[in-house]
C-alpha cells in the first residue's frame, strides 16, 4: 500500500524515539509535527523531513494526515485525542492512555462516538521475549502458575527538575507507576489475566518534591495467581519479569540500555526456563535444570506503528485498543489510591459499551 500519512503532537524525547521508527518504516511516512514550542518544531522537522504544522488545527486540517502519534504530557492526552476524532484522525496514544479515569472515559466517548481507529503504546508486551514467555505459560511448561515478580527501573527521577511535570501527582499518579509500573501492569494482565485488587506502598524516604520515587505493588489476578510489581525512579535501567508455576518459572531480562533502539532491543534480552528434576534412586533429591529458549529478532515499536498504519486502511485491529487500555488504567489509579490510603484497592471495571 502506499505509507500511510502520520504526524506526531508533542515533541519530547520519545518523539524522537517514534521518528526513528518511522523513518525505517515503508508502510508510513512521517509528514507533519506539531509543539507549541516553535523552535522545537522547527528543528524537529528539519531532521526528520517533514513539516512544521505553526498550530495545531493545522494537523487536523491536513488531508495527507491520517494517523496522529500522541506524545504529549499525560495530562494532555484527552483534549489532542478529542480534538483528532472529531477531526476524524486516527491516534495512537503513548500509555498511560489518560492520567484520571474522567479523562480516559472521555477519550473512550470521542473515539466510540466518531468511530476512529484508536491504538495505546502499551508496546512492551511485542517484545520477543515478552511473546515468548506467553508462550511458555499457555502451553504449560511452567505447570499451573502461581505467582510473579515484575520489575521496572531507571534513573530519571534523580535528575527531575522541580518543574518538571512528572513530578505532578495529578499527572502522574504513583510517580514511577505511572511512567515505567504501567508497562508491567499491560505485561501482567497480558500474561496471566485481568487484575481485580491492589495494594501499594511507597519507600517514604525515597521521595522527589510530590512524587514517590520507588513504589511496591501486591496485584491479585482475578485467575488465581499474585503478582509483585516494583518501579523504581532511582536507579540505573532495570526490566525484568519472572514467572512461576509448579512445574518451571520463566525469568526474562531485557538490557535497559538498548530499550529505545527497537530494532536491537531482542538481541539484548534473555528467556530463561528453570525446571524441577526429580530424580529417584538410593537417595531421593531434587535438582533444577535451566534452559535458554531462544527469541527472534523483532522490532516492538515498529510492529506497533506497521500494525496501527495497516488498522488505519482497515486492514488490522490495534492489539492494544481502549479496552486494554482502561483496564491498564483502572489498576493504575487502584494502586495510586492504595499507596494514598494505604490499603487493599478494588480494581474499576471497565464499562461493557467500551469492549
Amino acid at each position: 500500500m502506499n505509507p500511510v500519512g502520520l504526524a506526531i503532537v508533542g515533541l519530547g524525547q520519545w518523539a524522537e524515539v517514534l521518528a526513528r521508527v518511522c523513518a525505517r518504516t515503508p508502510t508510513v511516512r512521517l509528514v507533519a509535527a506539531y509543539s507549541r514550542n516553535p523552535e522545537r518544531r522547527r528543528s524537529f522537522a528539519q531532521r526528520w523531513g517533514c513539516r512544521a504544522a505553526e498550530r495545531l488545527e493545522a494537523v487536523w486540517e491536513a488531508e495527507d494526515v491520517e494517523g496522529v502519534l500522541v506524545t504529549v504530557p499525560n495530562q494532555a492526552h484527552r483534549a489532542v485525542v478529542e480534538a483528532a476524532a472529531r477531526h476524524g484522525k486516527g491516534v495512537l496514544v503513548e500509555k498511560p492512555i489518560a492520567a484520571n479515569w474522567e479523562d480516559g472515559m472521555a477519550i473512550a466517548e470521542a473515539v466510540l462516538r466518531h468511530q476512529i481507529v484508536f491504538a495505546c503504546g502499551h508496546s512492551a508486551r511485542r517484545l520477543q521475549g515478552l511473546r515468548a514467555l506467553k508462550r511458555e505459560v499457555e502451553g504449560g511448561s511452567l505447570g499451573e502458575v502461581n505467582m510473579a515478580v515484575a520489575l521496572f527501573a531507571n534513573e530519571r527521577g534523580l535528575d527531575l527538575s522541580p518543574e518538571d511535570w512528572r513530578l505532578e501527582a495529578g499527572q502522574v499518579p504513583g510517580g514511577p507507576l505511572t511512567q515505567l509500573g504501567i508497562h508491567h501492569i499491560d505485561n501482567l494482565q497480558y500474561l496471566l489475566g485481568p487484575i481485580h485488587k491492589v495494594w501499594a506502598t511507597e519507600s517514604p524516604v525515597w521521595r522527589q518534591h510530590n512524587q514517590p520515587l520507588i513504589a511496591h505493588v501486591v496485584l491479585e489476578c482475578a485467575a488465581g495467581p499474585t503478582a509483585y510489581l516494583g518501579a523504581n525512579w532511582a536507579s540505573p535501567g532495570t526490566f525484568a519479569l519472572e514467572v512461576f508455576g509448579t512445574r518451571a518459572r520463566g525469568r526474562l531480562e531485557v538490557d535497559y540500555g538498548w530499550w529505545g533502539a527497537s530494532e536491537e532491543t531482542d538481541r539484548h534480552s534473555r528467556l530463561e526456563v528453570t525446571e524441577l528434576v526429580k530424580e529417584t534412586g538410593e537417595r531421593y533429591r531434587r535438582s533444577l535444570a535451566t534452559r535458554a529458549v531462544p527469541l527472534s529478532k523483532g522490532d516492538y515499536l515498529q510492529e506497533e506503528i506497521e500494525e496501527f498504519a495497516a488498522a488505519l486502511r482497515g486492514l488490522a485491529r490495534p492489539e492494544v485498543g481502549l479496552k486494554a487500555a482502561l483496564e491498564n488504567l483502572a489498576v493504575l489509579l487502584a494502586a495510586a489510591e492504595s499507596m494514598r490510603a494505604g490499603r487493599p484497592v478494588a480494581v474499576r471495571e471497565v464499562p461493557a459499551e467500551v469492549g
